[in-house]
Parts: structure tokens; sequence; C-alpha cells
């Protein structure tokens, strides 16, 4: 058996990390238009789009080691970093909508963030046990 094989088998299911990652970005951007606030709503809608390329990169790194997922954890930060920089550009939200923006961005970054978290841990577990 190769590398790539064992480490698929290994490999902890996404879609229970891809559905509570998109349950948390549906109800932020339920509250963020309930909250009738645009920089909230961009906000949400900004962070949503970066955890939505972010956990399918740890899915690809993951079975590459330390190495693999360092490189994930960098291309989900950065998509993150263009998010934000592009959507307060975008959105032109200035003084107290730029920080409703930042809020809301940052809210659901460290939620989605744990939930990639999760993912990995489970995934380093799931190694753990076959001895890898």
């Amino acid at each position: 058996m190769n590398q790539a094989a064992a480490s698929t088998r290994i490999r902890p299911a996404l879609l229970p990390y891809l559905l509570a990652s998109a349950s948390l970005c549906t109800v932020a951007v339920g509250a963020a238009t309930y909250a009738s606030q645009s920089g909230a709503l961009h906000g949400a809608a900004a962070a949503a789009a970066a955890a939505f390329f972010a956990l399918p990169a740890l899915a690809v790194g993951a079975p590459h080691g330390v190495n693999g997922l360092l490189a994930a954890f960098v291309a989900g930060f950065f998509a993150r970093m263009i998010a934000v920089a592009a959507g307060l550009i975008l959105t032109g939200a200035r003084s107290g909508a730029a920080l409703t923006y930042a809020a809301w961005f940052f809210g659901l970054y460290v939620a989605t963030q744990a939930v990639e978290v999760a993912y990995v841990w489970s995934s380093s577990r799931a190694s753990r046990r076959a001895g890898a």
C-alpha cells in the first residue's frame, strides 16, 4: 500500500466539518442580514467566502504531513487576508461601518477556524492510531 492510499484511508471524513462550517456561515450571514447593517452583511459574507476556500485547502494539505498542513493554513490565511482587504475596499466601509465589518468578519473567522482546527486534530488522531 502506498502512502497516498494509506493517508486517504485514515483521513477523517470532511463532510461533517464542511457542514459545520457551512452552518456557521449561514447563521452568521442570516444574523448579519437581520442586523440590517451593510457592514455586518458584507463582513460575514467575505468571511464565509474565505472559509469556503480554507477548509478544502486543509483537506488537500493534510495527507502531506506537517508541511502540507502549514501550506494549507497559510493558503487559508492569505484567502482571508485578501477577503478582508477586498471587502473593505469594495464596500467602501468607513469609520463605524468598517468596525462593524471587521467585527463580523473576524467573529466568523474565529468560528470557522475552530472547525478547521478540529478537522486537523481529528486527522492527526486518526494517523496516530494508524501508527503513522
